[in-house]
């Protein structure tokens, strides 16, 4: 569970704490003792961010983020014992950290939706993802050879450590399968938190009647509401830029609203009350496209 490669990353110093990609350097098993960071010219200060396996010291963090991936809706799976399986899975998977930190900033993994089967953790989630798929677009996919691809990280780490995860994940996969280990998937199914911004006509901005229409939209068969005035077109963004990239790779994808959100007071509703509602996007990915996904993020997100 040791480190796995190194990449120097530079971090703005403004206020907005904004990041850009620099180069990198790699080594197989080796420690490294740099200095930490240092401040370069332009007002930027190096970062140092190393590549490690997931390790029962990064249970917490990477519950965290993923309780991320589903909002609210995590309150339906057991996080717990889906962080088990993956730091169960020697070898497959990252972790990104810098020196001395012991919590990771973002991790990329796959979970056999197959192998674990049996699992509590991965019914839940296949359970959840049949109900959200209106349409069954991902029928064959869910029941075929499949992983949950999961990718998080936290809000201010850079898009640009997600290109070398997804390498290392390729290679690790391909490796164990070579091994005869039951990881030589056909697809990926990926979960990407968005945002949408739907302009709401006057007197209809009530949870209820947003769910609603939230709701109908994921099931075309369902009963028709109120018609939306013309302009009230949705705006959808996603929360990782690199999901909009890795979606051009998409072999099948549905979009899906949360089943339920705990309202509180605090910045999140000043936005949601103006239109922008949390959602998601599930993405069926073939297993065999993760280098020319790599190859397609790494020439968006050079810096």
């Amino acid at each position: 569970m040791g480190r796995k490669r190194r990449r120097s990353d530079k971090e703005s110093s403004d206020d907005a704490g904004s990041h850009s990609d620099d180069a990198g350097s790699q080594s197989d098993g080796g420690s490294h003792s740099d200095g930490g960071s240092s401040v370069a010219s332009g007002g930027l200060v190096n970062v140092d961010f190393e590549f490690f396996s997931p390790a029962p010291i990064d249970f917490h963090a990477m519950k965290r983020m993923l309780a991320g991936s589903f909002a609210d809706d995590a309150e339906e799976f057991e996080l717990s014992a889906l962080v088990d399986l993956i730091l169960e899975q020697c070898g497959i998977g990252s972790t990104v950290k810098m020196d001395g930190d012991a919590d990771p900033y973002a991790f990329v993994t796959a979970v056999g939706l197959r192998e674990h089967a049996d699992k509590p953790a991965v019914q839940q989630i296949v359970g959840y993802l049949r109900r959200k798929d209106r349409g069954a677009v991902m029928r064959e996919v869910l029941d075929g050879n499949t992983a949950l691809l999961l990718s998080e990280r936290v809000v201010n780490m850079p898009p640009q450590v997600v290109p070398p995860m997804l390498r290392m994940l390729g290679d690790e996969l391909q490796n164990a399968a070579r091994l005869g280990e039951p990881f030589d998937f056909e697809y990926l199914v990926l979960v990407c938190p968005m945002y949408r911004e739907t302009p709401r006509p006057a007197g209809s901005d009530s949870e209820a009647e947003s769910e609603a229409e939230s709701e109908a939209e994921a099931d075309p068969k369902s009963k028709p509401g109120p018609a939306r005035p013309a302009t009230a077109d949705a705006i959808d963004a996603y929360a990782h830029p690199e999901d909009e990239i890795i979606e051009e790779f998409a072999c099948c994808k549905f979009d899906f609203a949360l089943s339920r959100s705990n309202r509180v007071a605090d910045a999140r509703n000043t936005f949601a009350d103006a239109g922008l509602t949390p959602s998601r996007r599930c993405l069926a990915l073939r297993a065999a496209d993760i280098p020319r996904i790599v190859a397609r993020l790494e020439a968006a997100l050079e810096p």
